[in-house]
């Protein structure tokens, strides 16, 4: 069974640069206001505020939406294989026994989009898989936490 992430990602990193750069423009006129008689000071602080609002527009608009085609989580019997990144490619493949529990965490962006991130915990460490359409996320939980209790059962 494979998941992959929700296509309302762009969306949601979209409203988030754009809310960034609304409090940039904001932050511009606020110097230009303070700063109106130091000219170069001025210039300096807003040319930092634009380059902020470009490379978050980068992020948002480019990047998310690439990285995130990339991103897969499946399960077989044994393993639970997450594979992201667009530059640096990660490829964790994890026994199921490894696995400690299953979180489902969703903020304000992905209540409004019904989406939810998946976060597997392992004793050691966690693995988030952003950004699922809430269903296939709920039914990917049950089914892990089914395998962990399976696991489980068969060492105690």
């Amino acid at each position: 069974m494979e998941y992959k992430t929700d296509k309302r990602i762009v969306t949601i990193h979209a409203i988030q640069g754009l809310v960034i750069i609304i409090a940039m423009i904001f932050l511009i006129l606020l110097l230009l206001l303070l700063f109106k008689e130091t000219n170069v000071l001025f210039r300096m602080l807003s040319g930092m505020v634009i380059f902020i609002s470009l490379l978050t527009s980068y992020e948002a608009l480019i990047y998310m939406p690439l990285a995130y085609k990339k991103n897969r989580i499946s399960i077989d019997k044994n393993f639970v294989v997450i594979q992201k990144g667009l530059f640096i490619k990660t490829l964790v493949k994890m026994p199921i026994s490894k696995l400690y529990t299953v979180k489902l965490v969703q903020g304000p962006f992905e209540k409004v989009f019904n989406t939810k991130n998946i976060v597997l915990v392992t004793l050691a460490d966690e693995f988030t898989m952003p950004v699922l359409n809430s269903r296939y996320a709920d039914v990917l939980s049950r089914r892990l936490i089914r395998a962990i209790k399976d696991n489980d059962k068969k060492w105690n």
